[in-house]
Parts: C-alpha cells; structure tokens; sequence
C-alpha cells in the first residue's frame, strides 16, 4: 500500500522545521490494524468514496451530503 503524509511542522532532533513537509511512502506493510469501524471513522469521506469508486462500486451520498 502507498501512503502519503502532509505535515505542517516536523520535529528534528536539533529543533522543529516551521514549514510544511510531503513524504510518500510506497510499500508499506501495517503490523497492527485497528478495528474497520474506527478505521473508517480516521478517514475523510472523499478518500474513501475515491477508494470505493476506484474498485467498481457505485458510492450514492445523501442529500445533504452532496454539493
């Protein structure tokens, strides 16, 4: 799996960088996996509508939810 990490500052050891740093990270391998619900409760709805979608299922929003 690939993974894509934004953050805004970063912790060095000789102190914190103050701008944003990206670091993606191909084949990575999870050794601990939390329960899908509250997996899914980390994730941005868009992400996983993407993901869905990307595999052939066809993702309905309600109403409210939709733009």
């Amino acid at each position: 799996m690939n993974i894509t990490f934004e953050c805004a500052d970063v912790k060095i050891s000789s102190g914190t960088m103050g701008r944003g740093v990206k670091l993606e990270v191909e084949g990575a391998e999870l050794h601990y996996a939390l329960p899908d619900k509250e997996m899914l409760a980390f994730m941005d709805e868009a992400n996983i509508r993407e993901f869905m979608e990307s595999r052939g299922y066809l993702v309905l929003m309600k109403q409210e939810d939709a733009a």
